[in-house]
């Protein structure tokens, strides 16, 4: 989110930026428009005040050198007007071409009305006559050069004020921007560290639930057992996989391995109900079957979220006499090796939690000393290796099959190790395995 809103503001400024430079562009172009054409209006103005002196000049002494300004060939009153015409004709100034027309009306008749007539006179009166005339049509070019210089005064001054109405538009959506990214910012931070801490606080009541969940054990004698737990993910502390080992009597035992959809709170609270109810049922009967059938209906009675489901293996083994019996709840974790080969032993039922009315099946094997029988969740069969290949059934089998096994703890603790290697130090799911060995009537 912080950094999606970094981006749009950096967005915004690039935006604002360029559109701030293109208005200062046009405006510094229109300012050099309006700067040029006040320096043409001066031209005229210079050229019609040329005109004027000439004609005084030569009505007071009758030179001919003063009429040099009359005899150039062109008119540069008109010229310049021309080009003062030119120029602020794009910007389109309200009124200034009426001016500009009517500037040019008085030129013309000053020219017709008072300097020809001026210059063909020989009679001293009638050429001052004609020059009272002209002082009338200098005033009113006058006026209207002063009108005209207002205009361009006032489109200036209309410039400068929408670009510095422009440029605050600017710097306020630029601070408001500013100020609003540190206001989000902080009630980033500030929510982040409140929900780390409800994280952690959660965190600490799951890996103490877990911990007491997975290290409740107790073994027959004639049994003895290796036990490892890892979690994928540091935050949620803890999934739904659980394993249990707890005695029925002096030579047998119960072995609950299971894998609890969800994460944190809920699924450790869901894991705590599978293992005590496992346990209960387990003291009323010792058909695993007929336990995971109970415990399907128990479920879909008291878990109220139909999302939810466990996939398990239930276990009962009689460590003197070489024997397990189980049910399997869609768990295809569970395999028996026997010196170097190693099976995998067959899913029984469908996983709990779909309908009430599935059944479940027993199976009993019978085992030899030296049998290790590993119980893992899905964890193993899903964890893949640098390149992202799945592990698989059959390659747990092929690891399972290479493990130390003398030590059930030890052949625990180096499938850890084998899979950690794998996936370079990395676990795409949780995993917990159990690896049991039973001694026998000599143990």
């Amino acid at each position: 989110m912080l950094g999606a809103l970094l981006v749009a503001i950096v967005a915004a400024t690039i935006v604002i930026a360029v559109r701030l430079y293109s208005q200062l562009d046009s405006a510094a172009k229109l300012q050099s428009t309006l700067f040029a054409a006040q320096q043409d209006l001066d031209s005229v103005a210079d050229a019609q005040l040329g005109l004027q002196s000439a004609l005084r000049g030569y009505l007071a002494t009758r030179d001919r050198e003063f009429l040099e300004p009359f005899g150039r060939g062109s008119d540069a009153f008109n010229s310049g007007l021309d080009d003062f015409a030119a120029k602020v004709a794009p910007v389109n100034i309200p009124g200034i071409s009426t001016s500009i027309a009517e500037m040019r009306d008085l030129h013309d008749s000053w020219v017709s009305q008072v300097a020809r007539p001026v210059l063909r006179t020989k009679s001293v009166d009638e050429a001052l006559a004609h020059m009272k005339l002209g002082k009338v049509f200098n005033d009113r070019l006058t006026d209207q050069f002063m009108n005209v210089h207002d205009l361009l005064k006032a489109q200036l001054d209309g410039v400068e004020s929408e670009l510095k109405r422009r440029i605050d538009e600017s710097l306020y959506g630029s601070l408001a921007s500013v100020l609003i990214f540190g206001i989000v910012s902080i009630a980033y931070v500030l929510t982040r560290v409140a929900m780390q801490d409800v994280i952690e606080r959660e965190r600490s009541i799951v890996e103490t639930l877990g911990g007491a969940f997975r290290s409740d054990l107790d073994v027959p004698r004639g049994a003895r057992v290796g036990t490892a737990y890892l979690s994928a993910d540091s935050d949620a502390a803890v999934g739904g996989d659980l394993f249990d080992v707890r005695r029925i009597d002096e030579r047998r035992g119960l072995v609950l391995v299971a894998d609890v959809s969800g994460k944190g709170m809920t699924a450790a609270v869901n894991t705590a109900f599978v293992k005590y109810s496992i346990r209960t049922l387990a003291r009323h009967s010792d058909d695993p079957a007929k336990i995971l059938a109970e415990f399907n209906r128990m479920f879909l009675e008291t878990v109220a979220d139909p999302s939810l489901f466990v996939v398990g293996f239930v276990g009962v083994f009689d460590a003197a006499g070489l024997e397990l019996t189980y049910a399997s709840a869609g768990h295809s974790g569970a395999f028996l090796r026997r010196g170097a080969d190693v099976r995998q032993l067959e899913v029984t039922g469908p996983i709990v939690g779909l309908d009430a009315s599935f059944g479940y099946e027993s199976r009993t094997i019978a085992l030899e000393a030296g049998d290790l029988i590993l119980l893992a969740t899905d964890g193993l069969s899903e964890a893949r290796d640098r390149d992202g290949n799945l592990l698989g059934d059959d390659g747990a089998m092929a690891l399972f099959g290479t493990v130390p096994a003398l030590d059930p703890q030890r052949s625990a603790d180096d499938l850890v190790d084998r899979i950690r290697a794998r996936g370079g130090g990395k676990l795409h799911d949780d995993l917990a395995l159990l690896v049991i060995a039973l001694d026998g009537e000599a143990a």
